[in-house]
């Protein structure tokens, strides 16, 4: 979710991939298939698709992955790695996936989930949205809860189940402290409940994935409207939530103020109320969890793009230095309409002809200078005849592209390394640091108390006092896109000042608009995919 007027107002799965070279694993194995004597010879490989929690971690909120076409998939992943990005976090829509009660259709998560895996890439899923057939009755699809909690824990389930070994973290709902993802109104009690069902359901299925709850957005308290995350969060320890997550979360959107500039507005601030989350978290027991950022935008149709880029840079350099903070997801990688007016259009730090903003360089650059490494690379030990005839081959060197650009040619990689991006990415600019206090408001003093209902508060773009350079122009021509379906399911919403409508709210049943026929559907458990 985006930031909102009211009223107008770990521990990661690890999925072992061997960063191995074809010609060592031919060599290990020619020499144990003619049995010859053997010495051992050390391979190292690397650990690949773990969400990395270290709070200078970044990676991409994409809810619009899956209402895109395979190609337009394809791309926005080798986009986010470019920018060296190896972290993504999609929708698994309930209402898109469970169309009726026990019939699933998967084809659609299932080539998202492979594509983002088979690039080694951590993946966080967001388990949201509700099926019509599953709300209670007279309530809303999608933002309402489900009407039985132990079918959402059904559901959730059989994704843990499905995705063991691809998927390392899920998010229970996405934003439940506001109206507009919680029908009729927020209840930390009733959303304690469904994390209560959901978290052994997904333990279960698979023991090592990280359940993250909360996923609050940033408001303002307004009765029967929406809690402040602070609030709602200490609602939940009042519940019984403790034990019932592995790390929590928060979107600390402000369009008009950077973030590290709140605390001069009281506990309100986006700022202010992580602190607080995280003095709940100490006084409940759970001081050593982390608060991750699962999103965190700026949108050019309220901000210039240099305001954008400096926003974005303040917020990575202000949230890393915290000692209890997790990775960071951006919102996100393309806008829908780079023209448009509306902040969900313009989110992207790629414009919609896939060319990259400023904020595009201010992650590539973080990224180079704050290595997105996977946890704890180890060693496999292989039997082979003799260390000469185990001598590995280096690669053959391979020429790459990033859709647009001229090939570059780019160095076979040592068993050790993971790569911080798979693709030739853009010439970099200088790294650009932006200080916190050189980012002021955009326009005037932002008010961080609620619109009256129904009124209009849309920030003015005025330019920052010192906006990061201007980045060199990309060099990539606009490639043919098959355009963006938007499959989330979005309402429209209230917000906080300075905000406006969100996208996460989940599928309502949108199929895969690649032209997939036949789903992986009918009367089935749909756990484990078949190979």
């Amino acid at each position: 979710m985006r930031q909102r007027e009211l009223g107008r107002p770990e521990r990661p799965l690890i999925k072992i991939g061997l960063a191995v070279t074809a010609s060592a694993l031919m060599s290990a194995g020619a020499v144990s298939m003619v049995g010859q004597p053997a010495d051992v010879v050390t391979l190292p490989f690397a650990l690949t698709a773990a969400v990395n929690t270290s709070n200078t971690t970044v990676g991409f909120a994409d809810s619009d992955l899956y209402g895109m076409t395979h190609e337009d998939i394809d791309r926005t992943l080798d986009e986010m790695q470019a920018m060296g990005v190896n972290n993504v976090r999609v929708l698994i829509p309930w209402a898109g996936i469970e169309l009726a009660d026990d019939y699933y259709y998967w084809d659609t998560m299932d080539y998202v989930v492979e594509a983002a895996d088979s690039r080694g890439m951590g993946i966080l899923g967001v388990l949201n949205s509700t099926p019509a057939w599953a709300t209670e009755p007279g309530m809303p699809a999608v933002i309402s809860p489900p009407a039985d909690t132990a079918e959402y824990a059904e559901f959730v389930g059989l994704v843990a189940e499905r995705y063991a070994g691809q998927v390392g973290a899920y998010e229970v709902w996405n934003e439940p402290n506001a109206y507009f993802y919680w029908a009729p109104a927020p209840d930390p009690a009733a959303y304690t409940e469904l994390l209560q069902a959901a978290y052994p359901a997904i333990k279960a299925a698979d023991p090592d994935a990280t359940v993250v709850g909360g996923v609050v957005g940033w408001v303002n308290d307004v009765p029967g409207l929406a809690y402040s995350p602070a609030n709602y969060v200490e609602g939940m320890y009042e519940a019984g939530a403790q034990g019932y997550f592995d790390a929590l979360s928060y979107h600390p959107y402000h369009y008009t103020l950077p973030f590290s500039q709140g605390r001069p507005y009281g506990d309100i601030s986006p700022i202010r109320q992580l602190e607080i989350m995280h003095d709940l978290m100490v006084a409940n027991g759970d001081g050593e969890k982390l608060i991750w950022t699962t999103e965190y935008g700026e949108p050019t149709s309220v901000a210039t793009e240099a305001q954008q880029a400096a926003f974005i840079q303040d917020y990575l350099t202000t949230w890393s230095t915290y000692d209890y903070t997790g990775p960071s997801f951006i919102y996100t990688t393309r806008d829908r309409n780079t023209e448009g007016t509306t902040p969900d259009e313009t989110l992207g730090v790629l414009r919609d002809d896939w060319t990259w903003k400023q904020a595009a360089y201010v992650i590539q650059n973080w990224t180079t200078m704050h290595p997105q490494t996977v946890p704890d690379a180890v060693t496999l030990t292989a039997m082979t005849a003799d260390l000469e005839e185990a001598t590995v081959a280096p690669a053959p060197t391979q020429e790459v592209t990033t859709a647009g650009t001229a090939p570059m040619t780019v160095a076979p990689m040592e068993a050790t390394e993971v790569p911080t991006t798979a693709l030739a990415a853009p010439t970099p600019v200088e790294p650009t640091t932006v200080e916190p206090t050189t980012v002021e408001p955009v326009a005037q003093t932002p008010e961080l108390t609620a619109a009256p209902e129904g009124g209009t508060d849309e920030p003015a773009a005025e330019s920052l006092t010192d906006p990061v350079e201007e980045a060199p122009a990309e060099s990539t021509a606009p490639a043919e896109s098959t355009g963006t379906t938007d499959t989330t399911g979005s309402t429209g919403s209230t917000s906080t000042t300075g905000s406006t409508s969100s996208t996460d709210s989940g599928s309502t049943g949108s199929t895969d608009s690649s032209g997939s026929t036949g789903g992986t559907g009918g009367k089935k458990a749909g756990g484990k995919k078949a190979a």
